[in-house]
């Protein structure tokens, strides 16, 4: 059950849009709640209307491609976390702070979700043929640079993809517009 109900939130957003109690942060003090918090339920509020106030009971896992995405489309439009959020209807502009740190620190690897447990791979055999040769480190090594090399080339791709069909559908506005 959710720390405060949707109706809660509806009658505090809704005091705050009159303006006559004397702003957010006497709202926040009269109901013994963080201003920050309330804040939140107001951008909530500015994105969606009441209904963008429901608490999201699931967790949502993002693909890699998508992280990648979400971070080159804020770099690309220079916008906020929070507006970046809004834009993809991600509860909270932080995560997407997250994402660009694990990509720094760690590249494309750092985007995927490894949360719980590890799937087993059935594919490979318990037993080493006898004519395989364990892998050199330096192999190993440039192994992994070049799968993280194809995982981030394919991003790439898909994300100039997307963003194409973004700008054919913005022109396809634009033109209707002119009419």
């Amino acid at each position: 059950m959710p720390k405060y109900t949707k109706e809660f939130k509806i009658k505090l957003v809704l005091e705050y849009l009159s303006g006559q109690t004397g702003g957010r942060p006497a709202i926040a003090n009269k109901y013994n709640i963080p201003d920050s918090t309330l804040e939140n339920w107001i951008n909530k509020y500015n994105s969606g209307g009441f209904g963008n106030l429901a608490k999201k009971q699931t967790k949502n896992k993002f693909t890699s491609e998508f992280k990648l995405s979400v971070i080159q489309y804020r770099q690309i439009n220079n916008i906020s976390y929070r507006q970046t959020a809004e834009h993809f209807d991600i509860t909270n502009g932080s995560v997407i702070c997250n994402w660009e740190k694990a990509y720094r620190e760690r590249g494309l690897s750092g985007l995927e979700d490894n949360r719980g447990r590890p799937k087993k791979d059935m594919s490979k055999s318990k037993k080493k043929s006898k004519n395989e040769k364990p892998i050199v480190e330096s192999e190993r090594e440039e192994l992994i640079r070049l799968r993280e090399e194809n995982k981030y080339l394919k991003m790439q791709i898909l994300f100039e993809k997307k963003f194409q069909a973004l700008l054919l559908e913005e022109e396809a506005e634009a033109r209707k517009k002119q009419r």
